[in-house]
């Protein structure tokens, strides 16, 4: 998380974004997040790691796209008749821009730091969590980004990279 700030009631707060997948809302710290974009093209690249999409270029630069969904083991979207909402989150991770494709992007809100709570025992996937809070009467799981993927998909990633340069 990024230096807290004063909420209105004193207390040290960081402001997120909540974004939802498959009707749950998960937030990230708004300071790690370099903008959110509607879906543009995605080229597959063969081999990928399985919760990979592809790489989307945006502004000339081609950036490995995380599906969201896939990387917590869930079925692909689908699009119903309301149309497709869904959005990537252009973030850094490790040094490098990375999209993660979520389902839409809800709000921006100010949580205060006493109100996250530690994760619940989920199995393996209580590593993508910093925490859990209530807010706005909402439960909002608080992912944590540098944990999203092990050291050897990080690799893998960059392997990636190198292959597109």
């Amino acid at each position: 998380m990024t230096e807290p700030v004063n909420d209105t009631e004193g207390g040290p707060s960081v402001q997120v974004v909540c974004f939802v997948i498959d009707g749950a809302l998960y937030a990230l710290d708004i300071m790690r997040i370099k903008e959110i974009i509607r879906p543009v093209p995605i080229t597959r690249v063969p081999m990928a790691p399985s919760f990979v999409e592809g790489i989307v270029e945006l502004r000339g630069a081609f950036l490995p796209l995380i599906d969201l969904r896939r990387r917590f083991g869930m079925e692909p979207r689908a699009v119903g008749p309301g149309g497709d909402h869904s959005k990537y989150v252009i973030v850094g991770l490790e040094g490098r821009i990375v999209g993660l494709a979520v389902d839409d992007v809800a709000d921006r809100r100010q949580i205060a730091e006493s109100e996250i709570r530690p994760p619940p025992p989920l199995g393996m996937a209580r590593h993508f969590f910093a925490g859990v809070v209530k807010s706005e009467g909402e439960v909002v799981m608080v992912l944590d980004l540098d944990a999203i993927l092990s050291d050897a998909e990080k690799d893998q990633l960059r392997g990636m990279e190198s292959a597109q340069a």
